[in-house]
């Protein structure tokens, strides 16, 4: 049986086996929350549908920092209802922004903590949305929405943790080990002459692959201090492959000009024993002396903080929740409260995500279906149901066909929203109610959805300009350099980040092909400047000496709006120079110019 139907919706026999669990999770969550009389029981069988994960670590995770989200917010929903004293709109204007701000985090925290910030934001939501008409009702919500969430969370654990594998740590770590044998072949290969053109898909393709790792690594780790532990050597692993390549590159420009290389090995070759030294690190057993001797020293990538689509993301999330709840309070309308909520969810959820436009029709597609499930069960089932048992026997089919839906190749994505919305529009444990009422709750979500995912959809592809904005960041990095005389080591953390998201956005964006060549000549450009001040430290004022590293720093401060122009003067400056060290230094920055163009 189970594998004639796994071959109609198109999943495997341990998809269908994974669909069962759901299910029986999804069911038993609805039943004990029906059972202990819990007002709304059917938000405890929500969690099942998104807690449930891949891997065990990222289960545990995920449920931990769904409750702490969700109490979180339910706790700021009694403070702003406390601080509005009865006012609608100031307390309508105090969730937007607790909205705004959670959605922003969604995009600043990384991991399954951006997981917690949503949830925090939305709970405030179900809290404060239906106690703007009915404040007495406010402590029974919020009590209801956590003791759901518990319940959901306990159950979709213990039913399905114990089936549910642990992270494929070992395999991942062996790709960060493959990309950085990928970094050091192209430092061997650019230092031994091989051309850029040559090496130009070697350089794109092991970026994009760092890129992707980075991104992934904290899933990788959730639920594990062994995996959190091996994180930050994971992250020190991709600073030094980057390290080791700018080396490499810029070893290459040394020995095509033939220039003096021993200071430019010398480079290559400490990035080399760094990166050696975080390989051994991330391999090693956790009290092994690899794993204790990778010291502080190590350099690591700046932390990942997406202000700008934070920012975007959290006053469209919050502007569009005040909006729609103001809107609905205003018109009168008994199902503004459930649109405003719909806006909210939709909306932050939309958002969150790495490629909203391409989300947008599959969220579309089910809350449709989600809808028109609960439209039918409210009309045509919900009359039926009389007492605990039958409630359950009422819901049963439709979480079962749910749960398969979940699994199948063919409406895996759609059928998350479906599920969620079938659960939300249905009901189901309340009393039957009238058409007009049903179908106010249908046209609501409805319209929500409409509202958000096409406003989404349509919204113009910003890919490109994003990607343009990581390279002015770069450029701007470049120059607060130039004006800082006496730089630390965050440069490289810095323009290593900023390598990384500018290779994940074109990526996500489907655009892998557009990554600007010469990315690394913004790590050598930076390299070239701290040389240039560590020479000009200590000089006085007014020696030929400073007066040439000063003209050469002066050379560099142009180079964002004419890179050839920069190239140029540096070049005639390095002619001029008395001193071969800064004469190559200078070359060496003339090179990073031509060869990156600064991410023109």
């Amino acid at each position: 049986m189970t594998s004639s139907l796994g071959s109609t919706l198109q999943i495997d026999r341990g998809g269908v086996q994974q669909a069962l669990r759901m299910a029986l999770a999804a069911l038993l969550a609805f039943s004990i929350a029906a059972m202990l009389h819990v007002h709304n029981a059917y938000w405890a069988a929500m969690p099942v549908w998104v807690v449930a994960q891949s891997a065990r670590g990222l289960l545990l995770e995920r449920g931990f920092y769904r409750i702490v989200g969700t109490v979180l917010g339910a706790a700021a929903g009694f403070g702003m209802l406390h601080v509005s004293a009865g006012h609608p709109y100031a307390l309508l204007a105090l969730l937007g922004i607790w909205v705004a701000l959670n959605a922003a985090f969604t995009h600043v925290f990384r991991g399954v903590l951006s997981y917690g910030a949503m949830m925090a934001g939305m709970t405030a939501a179900v809290v404060v949305l239906p106690s703007v008409t009915a404040p007495e009702h406010m402590l029974a919500l919020a009590a209801a929405r956590v003791e759901c969430t518990l319940i959901g969370v306990v159950v979709v654990t213990l039913v399905t943790g114990f089936f549910t594998p642990h992270s494929r740590r070992g395999d991942f770590y062996r790709r960060v080990q493959s990309l950085a044998a990928d970094a050091q072949a192209f430092a061997v290969q650019a230092a031994g002459g091989v051309a850029a053109t040559q090496t130009a898909e070697l350089e794109r393709r092991t970026l994009a692959g760092m890129s992707d790792v980075d991104a992934n690594a904290r899933l990788v780790a959730a639920g594990s201090v062994d995996g959190y532990r091996r994180l930050r050597h994971c992250n020190a692993l991709i600073s030094a492959s980057i390290a080791v390549m700018a080396a490499g590159s810029a070893l290459r420009a040394r020995r095509a000009r033939g220039a003096a290389d021993a200071d430019a090995v010398q480079r290559l070759a400490e990035a080399e024993t760094q990166l050696v030294a975080a390989c051994q690190a991330l391999m090693a057993e956790p009290r092994s002396a690899d794993a204790r001797s990778f010291g502080p020293k190590a350099t690591q990538l700046a932390p990942h903080r997406d202000w700008q689509r934070g920012c975007t993301h959290g006053l469209v999330s919050g502007g569009a929740t005040f909006a729609a709840a103001a809107t609905g309070y205003a018109s009168g309308w008994p199902a503004g409260e459930l649109a405003a909520l719909g806006v909210c969810i939709f909306s932050m959820v939309l958002g969150s995500l790495a490629a909203p436009r391409v989300v947008a029709p599959k969220l579309l597609a089910g809350v449709l279906a989600g809808v028109l499930f609960a439209t039918f069960y409210r009309f045509v089932v919900q009359p039926h149901v009389d007492g605990t048992g039958t409630l359950v026997l009422s819901v049963a089919p439709f979480i079962l066909l749910g749960a398969f839906a979940r699994f199948s190749r063919r409406t895996m994505m759609p059928a998350l929203d479906a599920n969620m919305c079938f659960m939300l529009g249905s009901q189901a444990g309340m009393p039957a109610a009238g058409a007009a009422e049903i179908l106010n709750g249908a046209v609501a979500l409805l319209l929500a959805a409409a509202l958000v995912g096409f406003g989404f959809w349509l919204a113009p592809d910003r890919s490109a300009e994003r990607s343009r904005g990581f390279a002015r960041a770069i450029r701007r990095d470049l120059q607060r350099l130039l004006d800082d005389s006496r730089p630390t080591g965050d440069w490289h953390a810095r323009s290593s980040r900023r390598i990384l998201r500018l290779m994940l956005d074109l990526q996500r964006a489907g655009r892998q092909g557009e990554a600007p060549a010469g990315l690394l000549a913004a790590a050598n450009l930076g390299h070239a400047i701290v040389a240039l001040q560590a020479m000009a430290a200590g000089l006085p004022a007014g020696t030929d000496r400073r007066a040439a590293i000063d003209a050469a720093l002066q050379a560099m401060r142009g180079f964002d709006a004419d890179p050839p122009a920069a190239a140029s003067a540096l070049e005639r400056l390095a002619a001029d120079a008395r001193e071969p060290a800064l004469a190559c230094v200078a070359r060496d920055a003339a090179d990073a110019l031509r060869s990156g163009a600064m991410l023109a």
